[in-house]
């Protein structure tokens, strides 16, 4: 385990040394100090809708599977597994840290990954989505469009496949196959499209936070292109591949943005300051770990405590 987090430092260290060495510092610095506050500041709101809208994608999730968390408590879980995206350098830690708070809530380990599982598969359909459009507007999608286009229906087509037939042995096998007949049930629902318009939104939201942030830094990005080619980028950076997206994420960006006029010190700094808000953002979610744990802990009697 420890080997594994010393090579993603070694990821994301050596990708920011890499740029950072391509890029004049001294003008980023002097871009950063001309930043436009109304712009920033209205990226940075934008990405806690972006938390808010999440969260209530898995809190109709939730629903959909008969569990039944409040707006607030969906809220409160969600911020805080946010918080943890952060703190523990990876999404697996975050999602790890919901389910666990889902235990808290009275439902079992499985359907706390299944309610995540479904989460993801949600925002890889609401990308396919945006990356098939995209794909036809802009060539320079093409840097990753196609992959997504074809990731999307092979998860479809195991979904699918793997609801309508399954072994019942082994035990992993049979509990991926009722993970599947559960997600199957979803999609050909008015809820799962529902999830799906959501999903888009989210999508959209976060290439707003890019628009916006571009151009509080002087940037010139189209709206559309923020819309339909910046949201692949976001999600490679979700991978559990390097210390919370960093390095990786600057890459996609520069990748994608290039063929699109946008200069790699340009790029670069927008990602940078993205990644440093992406992580203000979490912050509200460690508050309320900190309160909601600091009243469990004063709610439980002394003589326990000794």
């Amino acid at each position: 385990m420890w080997g594994l987090f010393a090579l993603k430092i070694c990821l994301s260290v050596g990708l920011m040394w890499w740029f950072a060495r391509q890029v004049d510092v001294a003008a980023i610095a002097g871009s950063l100090q001309s930043i436009k506050m109304g712009s920033a500041i209205a990226a940075f709101g934008f990405l806690l809708i972006f938390g808010v809208v999440s969260a209530e994608r898995w809190r109709r999730i939730c629903r959909s599977l008969k569990m039944r968390l409040s707006v607030g408590v969906a809220q409160r879980l969600f911020f805080i597994s946010m918080f943890f995206n952060q703190t523990l350098s990876t999404t697996i830690g975050g999602d790890a840290a919901r389910v666990w708070l889902l235990r808290a809530q009275g439902i079992t380990t499985f359907m706390g990954v299944v309610t995540i599982v479904q989460e993801r598969i949600a925002g890889l359909l609401g990308l396919g989505a945006l990356v098939a459009v995209a794909v036809v507007w802009s060539p320079a999608a093409n840097v990753w469009g196609s992959t997504i286009l074809i990731a999307v229906g092979i998860i479809l087509i195991v979904i699918l496949g793997a609801a309508a037939w399954m072994p019942a042995r082994p035990a992993w096998i049979r509990r991926l196959g009722r993970t599947c007949r559960i997600m199957r049930r979803l999609l050909l629902s008015f809820a799962g499209l529902q999830l799906l318009v959501l999903s888009i939104v989210i999508h959209g939201i976060g290439g707003v936070a890019i628009y916006l942030l571009a151009r509080a830094l002087g940037v010139s990005l189209e709206l559309l292109i923020c819309l339909l080619v910046v949201p692949p980028t976001l999600l490679l950076a979700t991978l559990p591949i390097s210390i919370g997206g960093w390095g990786v994420r600057e890459a996609a960006l520069i990748a994608v943005l290039g063929p699109l006029g946008v200069s790699t010190p340009d790029a670069f700094m927008v990602s940078v300051v993205f990644g440093v808000m992406v992580m203000a953002a979490g912050l509200p979610g460690g508050i309320l770990w900190l309160w909601h744990h600091g009243r469990r802990v004063n709610s439980t009697p002394t003589s326990r405590r000794r």
